[in-house]
Formats: structure tokens, C-alpha cells, sequence
């Protein structure tokens, strides 16, 4: 309804506009009165550019056609068939059905004119204006859709792989948190009996890693709610793997670190991967290797790209491997900085995560 009143409005500004400056533009024998009707009528007829603009072109070249068969020869009329070509063009880009309507109506005027007022050089511009007006409009609109549809993919590809990131974070500490904290209650389910204190201790290591846990969620969480402005939880580097492996020593696991290559600088993105892939690997070990297994984790930061490797003596994958969250977050955590990845069962028995990441 608010577009409606636009055009219309729009449509008797043009008409006020043609019938008022189309005397200045007259010869020294002024304008016939049937020039004033024609004028109004071709600005009225934008009142429906944007529903009909092929009425708004007929109109508009019925007026002009008129103007120039009662010797009339000049005035801002001429200016309403090309805003109508114009149009055209701008309202229904996606087709190209303005093209004979531009030629139809070059032709019309043309011979309107030759008739009316006689042939004159300065017409063959006017011409050209006409057919390349249409066009022109037309290209802009389909430029403006595709920048418009550009951004839109855009904004559509950085919320998908927010909601993924996001996604993979919330599954790496929450698995991560939940494993740990069975892997300390079978401790105190074990040694309740027998060593009370060490019951506790592993209630009171439950506790911390709850704690921690949630914090790091309610910060993922507050990234959803807030959007980029929310302020996020440190990102865990390389630097952090040995508390990690400590907190998995803690829990009950057997495991052991190695680490090569320190003194290379690796940049956030890349640490982060790392640890993340190495917490995911210890994790699916306490939660699918057994009881008993052993882990060792292996770092080796060289000189182009950064070596993870977490192997365990356990029971192994299942006969079918399935990619669940944990091995396809792995797998995306490498793809997505150029690395490589590879999980499954070693020949000797057990379970083997290996992840090489580009540092550039």
C-alpha cells in the first residue's frame, strides 16, 4: 500500500513537472493546447512504473508520438519515454522482452518526427538513447540483485560455519568433561571401600571438572546469545596439552606425552586445533578403549607443519569404524586450516588418531 502511494505521488510530481517546463522549451510560436494533455498524460503514467511499466512506456510513447505529429519539435517529453525504457529495464531485468519495445518505440518516435517536424541530425543520439537506455537500467538491476545475493550467500556460508564451530566446541568439552568425570567415578567407585580419602579426592576432582566444564559452555553459550560482541573464554594452545594430559592422569588414565620441537612459533588457530584434537582422541580413549588402556600422546611441532598423533593399546575400533561427532570434528578441524587426518585401528592392536596441521 506504501509503495502504491510512491508511485503515485510520484506520478503526479511527473505530470506537474512535464506540464510546467514544457513551455520553456517552446519555439518562438509556443505549443498548441492539446501539448499540455499530452504532457500530463506522460507523467501520470508513472504512477504504475513498478506494476506496469509496459503501460508506462505505451502511454508515455503515445504521448510523444502526439507531441511530434502537431509540429511540435523539442521538449522534456521526450525525456518520459526514456525514463519508461528505463523501467522497462529496471523492473524486468530478468527478461529480455525490452529489447523489441526499445526498437518499437525508436521506430515510432522516429517516424513520428521525420513526419511531424522533419528528419534532423540531432535525432540519431535521441535514438540511441532509446535502445541503450533499457539495457543500461537492466544490467545495473541484475548488478544490484547479484551483490544483494552475494552478501546474502555470505552472511548464510559465516552463520553455517559459526553454528559448526560452535557445534564442535560445545561436543569437545562437553564429551571431554563428561568422560573425565567417568573416569574418576569409577576411580572412587573402585577405592570407596578400601581407601576412603582417595574416594574423596576423586568426588572433590569430579567437582573442579563439573565446574570448569560448565564454565567453558556458559562461555560458548554466551557467543550464541550475544553474537560476536560476547566476550570468549581463552582459546586453549599447545601450551596447554601437558594440563590436559595431567588432568587425564588425575582421572585414572595411563597416559604419556611426548613433545618435540618446541621452540617453533605456532599461531592460535592452529594450537587450538591441536589441543582440541588431542582432548577429542583422550577422550574417545576413556570412553572406548577399556579398562586399563594406555595412551600416548605425541607432539611435534616442525618446521612447516605441527604433528598430533594419540595412540592407545586398547580394544580397538568396532568391525564397521563409524565417523561419529568426535572423529568428523577431528577431520574438520584439520581440513579447515589445509591438514591432513587419519583414525583407525593399529595393526598391533588399539586405536591410532594422527592430524598434521599447516603453520601457514
Amino acid at each position: 500500500m506504501q509503495d502504491q502511494r510512491i508511485d503515485v505521488l510520484t506520478g503526479v510530481l511527473a505530470a506537474v513537472f512535464f506540464a510546467v517546463t514544457t513551455p520553456l522549451a517552446a519555439g518562438p510560436h509556443g505549443l498548441s493546447w492539446v501539448s499540455y494533455p499530452l504532457a500530463i498524460a506522460a507523467g501520470l503514467a508513472f504512477a504504475v512504473r513498478r506494476r506496469a511499466p509496459l503501460v508506462t512506456l505505451a502511454v508515455t510513447v503515445g504521448a510523444v508520438v502526439a507531441f511530434l505529429l502537431v509540429n511540435e519539435d523539442g521538449g522534456p517529453i521526450f525525456v518520459s519515454a526514456l525514463a519508461a525504457l528505463a523501467c522497462l529495464g529496471l523492473y524486468r531485468p530478468a527478461t529480455r522482452d525490452w529489447l523489441p519495445w526499445a526498437v518499437a518505440s525508436t521506430v515510432l518516435i522516429s517516424a513520428a518526427s521525420v513526419i511531424g517536424v522533419g528528419l534532423s541530425v540531432h535525432e540519431l543520439p535521441v535514438a540511441l538513447l532509446l535502445l541503450a537506455a533499457p539495457k543500461i537500467a537492466a544490467d545495473r538491476s541484475r548488478a544490484r540483485v547479484l551483490r544483494e545475493s552475494a552478501r546474502d550467500e555470505e552472511a548464510a556460508r559465516r552463520l553455517v560455519e559459526e553454528r559448526l564451530r560452535i557445534a564442535r566446541e560445545v561436543h569437545d568439552v562437553v564429551g571431554h568433561g563428561l568422560a573425565t568425570i567417568a573416569l574418576r567415578a569409577g576411580v572412587a567407585d573402585h577405592v570407596m571401600e578400601k581407601d576412603p580419602r582417595e574416594s574423596q579426592e576423586a568426588l572433590r576432582a569430579i567437582r573442579q571438572i563439573s565446574t570448569d566444564a560448565l564454565d567453558d559452555l556458559g562461555a560458548l553459550l554466551g557467543v550464541l546469545r550475544e553474537g560476536d560482541g560476547a566476550e570468549r573464554a581463552p582459546v586453549p594452545d599447545l601450551d596447554a596439552v601437558p594440563r590436559l594430559v595431567d588432568g587425564m592422569r588425575r582421572a585414572g588414565m595411563d597416559v604419556d606425552l611426548e613433545v618435540a620441537g618446541a621452540e617453533n612459533g605456532v599461531s592460535d588457530v592452529v594450537g587450538a586445533a591441536a589441543y582440541r584434537i588431542v582432548q577429542e582422541a583422550l577422550t574417545n580413549v576413556a570412553r572406548h578403549a577399556g579398562d586399563g588402556a594406555r595412551a600416548r600422546v605425541r607432539l611435534a611441532n616442525r618446521s612447516r607443519e605441527v604433528d598430533v598423533e594419540v595412540v592407545d593399546d586398547g580394544r580397538g575400533a568396532p568391525p564397521v569404524l563409524r565417523d561419529g561427532r568426535g572423529l568428523a570434528g577431528m577431520r574438520e578441524r584439520a581440513a579447515a586450516l589445509g591438514g591432513s587426518f587419519e583414525a583407525g585401528t593399529r595393526p598391533e592392536g588399539g586405536f591410532r588418531v594422527a592430524a598434521s596441521l599447516p603453520l601457514s
